[in-house]
């Protein structure tokens, strides 16, 4: 397999759970950006068990307690990599970004816009 993810050493990790781990975003969107990650390779959240869902939030409010201890943001941005549009070579796993006021998190987001028709939903 050539998951980045399944391959991390355990160094690396700085926190873990029975379903995931944490670790430094090595291509941070701010100080202090975390990446917390499935032990096992699922590739979306619909994959993911019941209890590995609920170790997944419980996970993230911890990790975001200690951003917050550690640090004088403002808040947490948590981003899910969900699916097949995700990372080549990574599987499911999500973002916690810290936040500070006016950081400018949103100013140089730029997407394409595709229709999306709601009566589908």
């Amino acid at each position: 397999m050539d998951c980045i993810f399944c391959q991390l050493p355990k160094e690396n990790w700085v926190s873990e759970t029975s379903h995931f781990f944490a670790v430094w975003d090595i291509d941070p969107i701010q100080e202090g950006h975390l990446l917390v990650i499935a032990k096992a390779h699922r590739l979306s959240l619909s994959e993911l068990t019941t209890d590995e869902r609920l170790d997944l939030l419980n996970f993230q409010e911890q990790l975001i307690e200690k951003l917050e201890r550690s640090s004088a943001i403002s808040g947490v941005t948590i981003a899910i990599n969900n699916g097949r549009l995700m990372d080549e070579g990574t599987h499911f796993h999500s973002h916690l970004i810290p936040r500070y006021e006016n950081d400018g998190f949103w100013d140089n987001l730029v997407l394409k816009n595709h229709p999306f028709d709601k009566s589908l939903f």
